[in-house]
């Protein structure tokens, strides 16, 4: 009986939230944008013993591409394998076929690059579906804006939204948070965070027969800013986003920034863009945050967070530790009793399915996630620009590194275009304009 009574239950909520279910109110999956984030995170929700759901769609840009990763989820899936159900007719090819694989779903999993995202993620709650959505998850000012005005509308629609800020999930971060806030370093005054590390594209490869420039370089996506929004969004996004959680604001209120590129060509992580911006940001009371993203060749790596306040000091790497004026360890957060700082991934999604399936309390990380990598952004134009940025002012910015619209395809005239020497154009601060 007591049984019956939990079916029931279940049964009445999932029709309550618009499942495509049958009999055993199974959660419905499409994974649009067949990378590996994506696909990993397909597997994380598949794996969860505590919820029944089953992969329905995938879709792609490039047809090779979702069927790589469809062997991959079916060979990493084991005992699982029977939860995956696409077919040669769910898979979806290009930039339009988006909206066929939400149709088919409970809840989208958006991992295409940023660029993408806002259109995405719109279409994802206009058919009603619970989302998650990878990190970053916009590229400019418009992007940002869309980002919001959909969390808004998700909220009003109790459609569950997770993000891949994934370090908001580690118990790690999560006490370190609690003792700076809670005032074990005082008033902060300065922090610094890193992403520092080897380069994140390979433009070497030789271009293919019958490539359209638009495909190029969305084959090389992590290498074209307008893709990706660059190192500063793609990576640093999860530095800058545990330094806006730990000052308890969602944004800072100006930067001036600068960058460069690297030598390398073959090796550039930033067409069109910057390898790597340095940045000061300015929050609320004077608080400053030196920023430093970069992705080069033979340097030295670093990545992590740093606070400084007027009782002490927090370091947060792979460890987690608080320090005194005088220097002494106060307290430690250590990955091998807590679990890695940086491997909280899973959780987001067994969270999300289990919410859902379960009615527990709703949420929706979109804002602080689009306001973190706004923040990205924020520092990326004030380097392109060479001018000092002031938040409210940057955020309506009318300036599109790439516009999505129905007509998008792989034959479009890509936003960027090389030269006849194949050279792509540079920011060039002093005269590039992101106003």
């Amino acid at each position: 009986m007591a049984g019956a009574g939990l079916l029931a239950t279940s049964s009445a909520f999932a029709s309550e939230l618009g499942f495509n279910s049958g009999s055993n109110d199974t959660l419905k999956i499409a994974l649009i944008g067949c990378g590996g984030r994506g696909s990993r995170a397909v597997l994380a929700a598949l794996k969860y013993k505590d919820v029944p759901c089953e992969l329905v769609a995938m879709c792609d840009l490039f047809k090779d591409k979702i069927d790589e990763k469809h062997n991959a989820i079916l060979t990493a899936a084991g005992a699982n394998k029977s939860k995956i159900k696409v077919t040669e007719d769910t898979k979806f090819v290009g930039y339009q076929g988006y909206k066929d694989a939400i149709a088919m779903c409970d809840i989208v999993f958006i991992g295409t690059p940023a660029s993408s995202k806002p259109v995405i993620f719109a279409e994802s709650i206009k058919q009603n579906k619970h989302v998650f959505m990878e990190k970053p998850v916009c590229v400019d000012s418009l992007g940002f804006q869309s980002i919001l005005q959909t969390a808004a509308l998700a909220t009003q629609k109790k459609r569950y939204v997770a993000s891949g800020l994934q370090r908001r999930y580690s118990e790690g971060y999560r006490q370190m948070i609690a003792e700076i806030q809670d005032g074990a370093i005082g008033d902060i005054h300065t922090a610094e965070c890193y992403w520092m590390g080897g380069p994140i594209g390979q433009l070497g490869r030789p271009r293919k027969e019958g490539w359209t420039e638009m495909e190029y370089q969305n084959r090389h996506w992590r290498s074209f800013s307008w893709v990706s929004g660059g190192n500063i969004e793609e990576f640093h996004v999860h530095n800058l986003d545990i330094i806006n959680w730990a000052l308890g604001e969602l944004n800072p209120e100006s930067v001036i920034a600068l960058g460069g590129k690297n030598f390398d060509r073959h090796y550039s992580s930033a067409v069109g863009g910057f390898d790597y911006i340095t940045s000061n940001f300015k929050y609320k009371n004077g608080v400053s945050l030196h920023s430093y993203s970069r992705n080069s060749r033979n340097c030295k790596t670093k990545n992590g967070e740093y606070l400084y306040g007027t009782k002490g000091k927090a370091v947060m790497t792979n460890d987690g530790f608080i320090y005194n004026n005088k220097g002494k360890l106060i307290f430690t957060a250590e990955s091998k009793k807590l679990g890695k700082f940086h491997g909280s991934h899973n959780k987001v999604q067994e969270k999300l399915i289990d919410s859902i399936y379960n009615s527990k309390p709703y949420y929706n990380e979109a804002v602080y996630a689009a306001h973190s990598t706004m923040t990205g952004t924020f520092g990326r134009m004030s380097a392109w620009s060479g001018k000092e940025m002031i938040w409210d002012e940057a955020v309506t910015s009318k300036v599109q590194l790439f516009d999505y619209n129905d007509q998008t395809s792989l034959n479009s005239v890509a936003p960027i275009l090389p030269n006849a020497n194949g050279e792509y154009p540079v920011p060039i601060p002093g005269k590039t304009k992101v106003m």
